[in-house]
């Protein structure tokens, strides 16, 4: 690697270091309560704090820290702060509890091997299964009439059952994972790559009935950035566990749709149907997403496999783009890490703003360039 990508990649973990205290330094501040008050999105540069399906993004991150720095204080500021989830492992009909779980207290249990933190995750795995209708996949509570409605985010929620499924032995979660993703990815990923946000379900049998997106310009015509790689992120982690020649083969499509439809930087738009608009706004978090599970699908293949060069080639180029100035926030008193991460329709509507899974993705695939040895 040359020496600036280096230079640059070491400025990305230093101004995550910075931010992180900052955001640790403010939470402090605030009076006690019983409320998540976790980072979210930036406006105007500065982090809502909310209770979110993506609070646990901000623990993930610690440890992310923790494993880029060696600086056990983070692992001591994530135990500080993580109890603030532990309430949701019981409210199974809310799906989103796999993304609330799975970044802080089973990632948290990989990184210290707190028993605690494997019951409190495997107790919200438990839960999870409340989501789980007849026809086999989980309801989108969120939404009218939500037990009619399959979401591409299922993809990512499984991965507490993946990783429920490792540590115990016990085949219901793998069982579970999927029936999940299986019915999600013939219900909402066509043969030529592209995806659906949702898709209404026939709750009883699982059968596909009419595509919806919510996040896009253009309705089923379009295609959700970010969820689109929700779904290339959950295809990449069942091939890592499985090794089935049928993710890979739904890896190589999803990639290669994605990286038809970014825009020359290698990042996409926030709808990949609008990348070739210059004026269309950027998902960075979407790109970041992408990026770490490149690495991660690489280093699950061997030397010699054609695949490995090409996808570190990709997530390389995806990676650099990231971590250069451009992406980086145009001043100090931005409390974000990665900009122009954007969700227009629903969240965040302007250029230059943070949302905090961008920047635990960022880290997270910081960190997976070093595994493989980049």
């Amino acid at each position: 690697m040359d020496p600036i990508s280096v230079s640059l990649r070491r400025n990305v973990v230093d101004r995550a270091v910075r931010q992180a205290r900052q955001q640790l330094t403010r939470l402090a501040s605030l009076p006690p309560s019983e409320e998540i008050r976790l980072p979210y999105v930036t406006h105007h540069g500065k982090y809502i704090l909310g209770d979110k399906w993506s609070s646990g993004f901000f623990i993930g991150l610690l440890y992310r820290l923790y494993q880029l720095t060696g600086d056990p204080i983070y692992l001591e500021e994530a135990d500080h702060w993580i109890g603030l989830i532990e309430p949701y492992k019981n409210q199974g009909d809310y799906q989103d509890i796999g993304f609330l779980f799975y970044y802080s207290y089973a990632l948290g249990y990989e990184l210290t091997g707190k028993d605690a933190y494997k019951a409190t995750a495997l107790e919200a795995a438990d839960h999870l299964f409340d989501s789980q209708l007849p026809g086999g996949y989980l309801e989108c509570n969120w939404l009218p009439e939500g037990k009619h409605y399959a979401g591409i985010d299922s993809m990512m929620n499984i991965r507490l059952w993946l990783w429920a499924s490792r540590v115990t032995g016990e085949t219901r979660y793998h069982t579970a994972a999927m029936e999940s993703a299986r019915i999600t990815s013939e219900a909402m990923m066509r043969e030529d790559g592209f995806t659906y946000e949702y898709m209404r379900m026939n709750p009883f049998t699982g059968a596909a009935e009419q595509p919806y997106n919510k996040n896009a310009r253009f309705g089923t015509e379009s295609v959700w950035a970010r969820g689109h790689t929700w779904a290339l992120y959950g295809a990449v982690q069942l091939y890592v566990l499985n090794r089935e020649e049928e993710w890979r083969h739904k890896v190589q499509q999803l990639s290669a749709f994605y990286l038809s439809h970014v825009c020359t930087d290698g990042v996409p738009a926030w709808d990949l149907m609008l990348s070739g608009e210059d004026t269309a706004l950027k998902d960075a978090s979407a790109a970041a997403i992408a990026c770490s599970a490149f690495f991660q699908f690489a280093a699950a293949l061997s030397d010699q496999d054609p695949l490995r060069q090409p996808f570190l080639q990709h997530a390389e180029r995806i990676l650099d783009t990231l971590t250069s100035a451009e992406y980086a926030p145009s001043g100090p008193d931005h409390e974000g890490v990665l900009v122009h991460a954007s969700s227009p329709l629903h969240i965040v509507q302007t250029a230059g703003e943070s949302q905090i899974w961008g920047d635990y993705f960022l880290l997270e695939a910081l960190y997976y360039a070093l595994e493989v040895g980049s």
